[in-house]
């Protein structure tokens, strides 16, 4: 495994559970890194999500269509875990979309390579819990913000938490994730720029 590759995944998983050298090197074998240009989909509606990815380097946007809109349900931050989890849960046709908005480096594990951990391994088994629960909980936080917060709330605690994706993710991405139009962003951007 090559470190430097993985040293965020590495810090993140430490963040959860302890794990020593040789519990950390069962997963060599069974992660892959993939590379996605901008605009390349990780996930097509319709698929079943069967991969989970660790965002190595870039971000991804997990969007549906409705009506033929497309709606922006999350934009995944730098070292965090994504999948369309609906249907890797399930195991059932994926109503997600999961694409790069910008070039990405992924890390990579299938679905059966994470059975085989929990099945074999109780801290690995322990981790993938707590991944999960955070992946619901933040669902949950960001359902939490669409009703008790404003747009302007929204856009200060995505700057304060995030700055990197207000740098380096188109605008447009950035309102669709906020629940706002691109000019009420832009608005919203030139009014906090008098304060």
């Amino acid at each position: 495994m090559n470190k430097e590759k993985f040293t965020a995944i590495i810090n993140y998983i430490h963040q959860f559970i302890d794990f020593d050298q040789i519990e950390i090197g069962i997963i060599k074998d069974l992660v892959k890194v993939i590379y996605l240009k901008k605009g390349e989909t990780f996930i097509q509606k319709g698929d079943i999500a069967n991969q989970i990815a660790f965002t190595n380097k870039g971000y991804l946007r997990v969007y549906y269509l409705h009506d033929g809109v497309e709606i922006t349900r999350d934009i995944t931050p730098l070292h965090s875990f994504a999948t369309a989890l609906p249907s890797f849960i399930s195991q059932t046709p994926s109503f997600e979309i999961i694409s790069a908005i910008t070039d990405c480096e992924l890390i990579t594990i299938h679905k059966n390579d994470l059975e085989y951990l929990y099945s074999n391994y109780p801290k690995w088994e322990r981790f993938g819990r707590r991944i999960m629960e955070e992946m619901f909980v933040e669902s949950q936080r960001r359902i939490y913000s669409f009703i008790t917060e404003t747009a302007e709330i929204r856009y200060k605690k995505l700057l304060k938490q995030h700055p990197g994706m207000i740098r380096d993710v188109p605008l447009k991405y950035i309102a669709d994730f906020l629940g706002i139009k691109l000019q009420s962003l832009s608005r919203l951007r030139k009014s906090m720029d008098w304060e």
